[in-house]
């Protein structure tokens, strides 16, 4: 069966929210842990921000220090020209502090501490989300192929029985009910010996 660009036109869907219920759980659902990951990683940025300044901190107070007190090293009363020759050093120091090989891998190592556990726990979020939404889902489809392959089989004896907090619930009582008319119908063909009431149920069946 081809589909044509007049059926094509027809099945064009003219609203965005077709079923509001659904549409709208699904919009909750993915909204909130969106949101939780958003939160996340603004306290991932948070923390990485911090442990750079910390980080900086602390190397800076270090290397000052160690300038400090190599340039008072065996004075015991600094002259000017050593207070000068400190202060010009620690100005040169803080001005190439920038390319200071401790403080970069320092940096790095800090940041990929904070942002490996940041990625790894929203890559555990997004599993965890896809396993519920595909758990959620699998099972009504899977339950509605086995049922649809019966029925081309000619069975007509099943019925769809989902489990709590399943999808497409709606879908199922419909399709329960489809199989249940057309069971109903099919064996009053076969059981009536009528031939007038056989052909009154023919003819209401449109092919």
């Amino acid at each position: 069966m081809t589909v044509t660009k007049a059926d094509t036109k027809m099945i064009k869907r003219k609203h965005v929210f077709i079923n509001r219920k659904l549409q709208g759980r699904y919009m909750v659902t993915f909204l909130v842990p969106m949101l939780i990951m958003l939160v996340f990683m603004l306290f991932t940025l948070y923390f990485a921000a911090h442990s750079i300044i910390n980080t900086a901190a602390i190397i800076v107070k270090e290397d000052v220090q160690n300038i400090v007190t190599l340039n008072s090293q065996d004075q015991v009363e600094p002259s000017v020209e050593s207070y000068e020759k400190t202060f010009t050093d620690i100005k040169t120091y803080l001005r190439n502090f920038a390319e200071n090989k401790k403080y970069r891998s320092a940096v790095l190592s800090s940041l990929l501490l904070v942002f490996g556990i940041g990625l790894f726990l929203i890559i555990v979020q997004l599993v965890l989300l896809t396993i519920f939404f595909s758990h959620k889902l699998a099972g009504p489809l899977y339950r509605f192929e086995t049922v649809c392959h019966n029925i081309i089989n000619g069975k007509y004896t099943d019925k769809i029985v989902l489990r709590k907090g399943d999808d497409m619930v709606n879908l199922a009582k419909l399709l329960n009910e489809v199989i249940e008319k057309t069971r109903n119908l099919l064996k009053k063909l076969v059981e009536t010996k009528d031939e007038e009431e056989r052909k009154r149920i023919i003819d209401s069946i449109e092919i």
